[in-house]
């Protein structure tokens, strides 16, 4: 379906680029430079409103035409390459109504409500006529840190759907190009700060196994910026920390990060990180640089791994991250945030030590054990010989008293003493 723009052509010009035209002797070239960039996947830059020649000195570092996943722009990607002469070659590249400009991507800075009139031209490189498809769509950056567009079958939620293209399809002729008008409309709710986009023209094929359908695309970069106020905002989020090996304080382990870089502001960012492993009461610690972290789109996060060698294990391991926002290329986006960080600690056990030490204190707890029923016993043997001893003696003396008792009968039956009185005899009778 062609959609008709006011005040701008609603139809694609298309303009031979092969043999006998005009360009002829600039054509071997221009393959070559297009050849080289559809074969690479480059992060692109944004910035100021307008657009940059790609020779000029103020053009971003970062810009280019790139070439989108899935990563190829021949649509036998992973199937027999067919004759050089059916190979299909194609380049998108920013344009005005006359053809490309030299602009590396689309950069705008709008207000809400804004409406821009542009041209994007698709080239076709090979030998026989090929029928695109032409959308546009959000740009996101992957969790291995790409730049990327969401797939031609989800609808655009965000820039992608305030791009509207003159024609969805065109069939574009062999060694030809074709230069297709858009518009932006940006909706006057729009909020402050980079809305990424790309405008894109795919073809679709079977995949390797011949039942899978196989989109390759290649498109143009959009950078769009809604004027407001800008909030450069980097976190790190769900850190975690690994360690494994070091089963002696002489033989290191390794410790193993990983970790979410999360764009919370509304500006895409770049920075750097760096992590610092650190034994209890600083005992030992190392710093290692991770780099450059890649470029984050607003509300995007991108997942970072790292691992430090030679880590001793000293029980408990504490690992920080620290990360410091930096602007893309030359994006202006006000003051920049200080350094933030997170931390998480991990157990990183001697663990022989840890078996030598659990052996030595069962040894000394048997030992302990041991004397200690050993000193019982010997205890229990001295209370009962006392026990005992303590029976003899209360048995003896209670003989004793026995003996003396029967004694003191014995005497007292013999006879009487000289104080006591014997038997009287009458006196009267003397016989």
């Amino acid at each position: 379906m062609t959609a008709a723009l006011p005040s701008v052509k609603s139809s694609a010009s298309v303009t031979d680029v092969g043999p006998g035209a005009g360009v002829r002797r600039a054509w071997p070239a221009r393959l070559l430079a297009v050849l080289a960039l559809v074969l690479s996947v480059a992060l692109v830059g944004g910035g100021t409103a307008g657009a940059e020649p790609s020779g000029s000195s103020s053009a971003p570092s970062d810009g280019t035409t790139v070439e989108l996943s899935p990563g190829s722009t021949s649509p036998y990607d992973g199937q027999d390459e067919p004759p050089a002469d059916q190979r299909v070659t194609w380049a998108v590249e920013p344009s005005t109504a006359d053809g490309p400009d030299g602009r590396v991507s689309f950069r705008y800075e709008l207000d809400g409500g804004a409406v821009v009139d542009d041209f994007v031209t698709v080239s076709n490189y090979g030998q026989s006529d090929v029928t695109f498809r032409l959308y546009a769509s959000d740009g996101i950056t992957t969790e291995e840190g790409v730049f990327d567009l969401r797939p031609g079958a989800e609808t655009p939620t965000d820039s992608g759907s305030w791009i509207q293209l003159a024609q969805n399809e065109i069939t574009v002729p062999a060694r030809s190009r074709a230069t297709v008008p858009f518009r932006i409309t940006v909706p006057a709710t729009a909020t402050p700060g980079d809305h990424p986009a790309g405008v894109v023209a795919s073809l679709s094929g079977a995949g390797a196994d011949g039942s899978v359908n196989v989109e390759q695309r290649v498109g143009a970069r959009v950078h769009l910026r809604v004027a407001g106020e800008l909030t450069p905002r980097l976190e790190v989020q769900d850190l975690a920390a690994d360690y494994r090996g070091g089963w002696t304080l002489g033989a290191g382990g390794t410790s193993t990060v990983g970790f979410d870089v999360v764009n919370t502001g509304n500006v895409r960012l770049s920075g750097t990180a760096t992590l610092t492993v650190e034994a209890p009461f600083g005992v030992w610690d190392r710093t290692v640089e991770l780099g450059q972290v890649p470029e984050i789109l607003p509300g995007n996060r991108v997942h970072l791994t790292a691992t430090v060698d030679g880590v001793p294990p000293l029980l408990v391991l504490s690992h920080r991250v620290s990360l410091t926002v930096a602007a893309v290329a030359s994006d202006d986006v006000g003051a920049l945030p200080g350094a933030t960080e997170a931390t998480a600690r991990s157990a990183a056990m001697p663990w022989l030590w840890i078996v030598i030490l659990i052996i030595a204190v069962a040894v000394v707890t048997i030992l302990v054990q041991r004397r200690s029923r050993n000193r019982r016993v010997l205890a229990e043997a001295v209370a009962k010989a006392r026990a005992e001893g303590r029976e003899e003696a209360r048995q003896a003396e209670a003989v004793g008293e026995e003996v003396g008792a029967v004694g003191e009968e014995v005497g007292g039956g013999g006879g009487t003493t000289a104080d006591e009185p014997g038997p009287r005899r009458r006196g009267g009778d003397h016989r």
